[in-house]
């Protein structure tokens, strides 16, 4: 599900700026309380810097889970960072799909994870 393009680089930039659209909008709604919105927010914007990596290294992805593997092997100093991402890709999706309730202090864990890897992700993408 991650498939070779001579096009995605040129991704790279819309990615980022989604990234952060989406970070600006979960920080809001964590503002008002809303929780489950605010983290799947986190999660999307997470998303759109991942995406953001692997579009630099020449792929496109078809999957979330097929995504953080793939950046795992193509930056593999960085694996760790990577896994604890996929973590909250599985919150995400029992939040989205299962309908877990979750709480500030793991809202705001999540948001400190988002910007860490977002600005993890605009410092190798400047190399």
């Amino acid at each position: 599900m991650i498939k070779k393009s001579s096009t995605a680089q040129e991704r790279v930039g819309q990615s980022l700026a989604l990234g952060d659209k989406f970070l600006k909008s979960a920080r809001k709604n964590i503002e008002i309380s809303e929780n489950e919105s605010s983290e799947l927010l986190a999660y999307t914007s997470l998303f759109h810097y991942a995406r953001a990596l692997l579009f630099h290294k020449g792929y496109l992805e078809r999957s979330h889970v097929c995504l953080f593997i793939a950046l795992q092997r193509l930056y593999p100093e960085h694996a760790p960072l990577f896994q604890r991402a996929d973590k909250i890709r599985l919150e995400r999706h029992n939040i989205q799909y299962c309908g877990l309730a979750t709480d500030a202090e793991s809202v705001g864990f999540v948001l400190e994870l988002v910007e860490e890897f977002g600005a993890k992700a605009k410092e190798l993408l400047a190399h």
